[in-house]
């Protein structure tokens, strides 16, 4: 049976991404993808985008998992 996660990420998100890319749970990382940017500085285009932001919410990111 195939599952969906979505997961807020609201507090440090180059931590987050250092344990989403993990190279020992992604077969070094051939098992992530990224949708609009490059995974290897998405932290940085996110501080960027969300630093122009007009309306600041809780979230910096979201993490989706398909398994």
């Amino acid at each position: 049976m195939a599952v969906t996660k979505i997961h807020p990420i609201k507090s440090t998100l180059k931590k987050a991404l250092d344990y989403i890319e993990n190279p020992a749970k992604t077969d070094e990382k051939m098992l992530v993808s990224s949708f609009a940017c490059a995974y290897e500085t998405a932290d940085i285009e996110f501080e960027l985008l969300l630093s122009q932001a007009m309306q600041k919410g809780n979230n910096l990111a979201h993490h989706l998992i398909q398994s």
